[in-house]
């Protein structure tokens, strides 16, 4: 690639010296979320994406700063604007960025956000972009075929030729021979995605993927399941009844959050696929979902309480004061939003596997007939709670009690 608009590289200007300066000290704040690692959309971020359009009356070309505004604008359901500013960076990153290398790892890193953004499909025009710049870069056309399997609209015939690319360029990549045994997975070639994952391994006997993705492939071909069908399968509740009579709980762990886990996938692929939900109304429901289950697994004893499964809903119906309040009591500091979040959150989803028929009506009615006035109630006595907690005069046994009480 040769700079044809520049004389001189934009990075040596006194401008982009001063935006990259104000960038760096405003990105040691944390702006990614502790539910789920995408993007915050409250206050602080609207008050960093302000500060990213002030970086850029400074340095219009600073693409970083495009990147992060574009990002935010994703985050929160603005999708022109968000659009609008990912094509303006791209067009900088390319017309300022010539080694191959950095180019690489800045398409990486962008590409990566919008994955947690769900943006597939602008991850593939870009990465797309990427392979007729770079053409000789296998690494484009691996991700490239992630991408477009995720994309309702596209060929997985298309995402194989990719892959394939990727290969006739480092044949012996145990990655890629991995990621091409996925896709013949989702293609419903059971026989050829179990060889891939096998030559995988066989050039790589650690690589993780393939491994899994083997056992993955040998339970869907066994029970001739669509990737789908396969997370949403039953849990093995016998299984798991005899991991605790034996007492193997970490194994009973595991297991429930590798079935939570899928779950949540399942519920993300349905929408995704159906379009029913954007991909920020999406995230707005797994975010909480995600740091609800994430403190469920270690707040749960499997020694004293069983195990913990997202798709429980009559354990929610029975259990649902006390798991709220061990929730409450998990957090350091709780908000009144966030455990509305969570009851949405939560209604939400059981409204999928409603939809699907993996919960009934009546059980799902039971719930929200429960749930709303548990929650109603517990929201009203956050604030009190929040000050009894950091109470520093407080012994902590007249804490408890009074925290007890308060909750009733």
């Amino acid at each position: 690639m040769v700079r044809n608009e520049y004389e001189t590289d934009p990075r040596k200007t006194p401008e982009w010296r001063e935006a990259e300066k104000w960038y760096n000290q405003l990105h040691t704040h944390s702006v990614f979320s502790i539910m789920g690692g995408v993007l915050i959309s409250g206050s602080a971020a609207e008050e960093l994406n302000q500060a990213m359009e002030e970086i850029l009356q400074v340095c219009p070309m600073y693409f970083p700063a495009w990147f992060h505004r574009g990002e935010f604008m994703l985050r929160i359901g603005r999708t022109s604007e968000g659009e609008e500013f990912i094509e303006k960076a791209f067009d900088y990153v390319v017309k300022i960025v010539e080694d191959e290398e950095e180019f690489r790892q800045i398409l990486s890193q962008r590409m990566g956000n919008l994955e947690k953004l769900l943006r597939y499909d602008l991850a593939a025009k870009y990465t797309e972009k990427a392979t007729r710049l770079f053409p000789d870069t296998p690494a484009f056309y691996d991700d490239l075929a992630f991408y477009i399997l995720q994309l309702p609209d596209r060929d997985h015939t298309e995402a194989l030729k990719f892959e394939e690319e990727a290969l006739e360029i480092e044949p012996d990549n145990d990655f890629f021979i991995n990621n091409l045994g996925w896709i013949y997975l989702m293609m419903g070639n059971y026989k050829l995605a179990e060889e891939n994952f096998r030559k995988a391994l066989e050039f790589n006997l650690d690589n993780p993927g393939a491994c899994e993705n083997l056992e993955t492939a040998e339970y869907m071909h066994e029970h001739n399941l669509s990737y789908f069908d396969y997370l949403l399968r039953p849990a093995d509740m016998a299984q798991l009844q005899a991991l605790l009579e034996y007492g193997d709980f970490q194994e009973v762990a595991r297991l429930c959050k590798l079935y939570n886990t899928d779950r949540l996938e399942g519920f993300k692929i349905h929408h995704l696929q159906k379009g029913s939900l954007l991909p920020h109304e999406i995230l707005n429901t797994l975010q909480p979902l995600k740091f609800f289950i994430n403190m469920m697994e270690k707040i749960v004893d499997a020694a004293e309480d069983g195990f913990f499964l997202l798709e429980s809903i009559d354990m929610f119906n029975e259990k649902s004061k006390p798991l709220f309040y061990q929730f409450i009591l998990g957090v350091d500091h709780i908000y009144e939003e966030l455990l509305n979040d969570i009851s949405r959150s939560l209604a939400v989803f059981y409204e999928f596997l409603r939809d699907i028929n993996q919960v009934t009506s009546s059980q799902y009615d039971r719930f929200i007939s429960r749930t709303q006035p548990l929650i109603t109630g517990f929201s009203r006595k956050i604030e009190e709670y929040n000050q009894i907690r950091h109470d520093v005069t407080l012994e902590e046994a007249d804490r408890e009690e009074k925290i007890e009480r308060l909750f009733g």
